[in-house]
């Protein structure tokens, strides 16, 4: 699920003509492909007509649309809140702009991990092996 902030964004950017490239969880490649101005074609035009038949219009098209595409990367930002956009804190638990409340502490993989150093710790472990926190009070040993 997209951010309002990113999702405002793409529709923005899509409006203006682009186009979505690459979409993964985490970010969205806009593109805007050109193929060179109305002018730029004329010229090339006269300059190349009477000896390719056209075919300069094309290569010049071809060129344009490949050197001057350009892109955007649009992030799903981890400190801001997924519905306004705003800035938060880690350790908010709503958001300070709009109230919403904010997903903490839950890994989408379903892995824990340290509350102090977030490295990723083996389920039952009572101690977090890159930190030593000790992890009794938050993870669930079998005992």
């Amino acid at each position: 699920m997209r951010s309002k902030r990113v999702q405002r964004e793409i529709d923005d950017l899509v409006a203006q003509g682009w186009r979505i490239e690459e979409e993964t969880p985490d970010r969205v490649v806009m593109v805007d492909r050109e193929f060179g101005s109305v002018g730029s074609h004329i010229v090339v035009a006269l300059l190349t007509f009477w000896f390719s038949l056209g075919v300069g219009n094309v290569v010049w098209a071809a060129y344009n649309y490949v050197s001057n595409s350009r892109r955007r990367v649009l992030w799903e930002d981890d400190d801001a809140c997924p519905a306004c956009g705003a800035v938060v804190s880690a350790t908010d638990d709503y958001c300070p702009s709009c109230g919403d409340p904010l997903e903490t502490g839950t890994d989408p993989t379903g892995a824990i991990t340290c509350p102090d150093c977030e490295a990723v710790v083996t389920d039952g472990s009572r101690y977090c092996p890159a930190c030593g926190a000790k992890l009794s009070n938050t993870v669930d040993t079998a005992s």
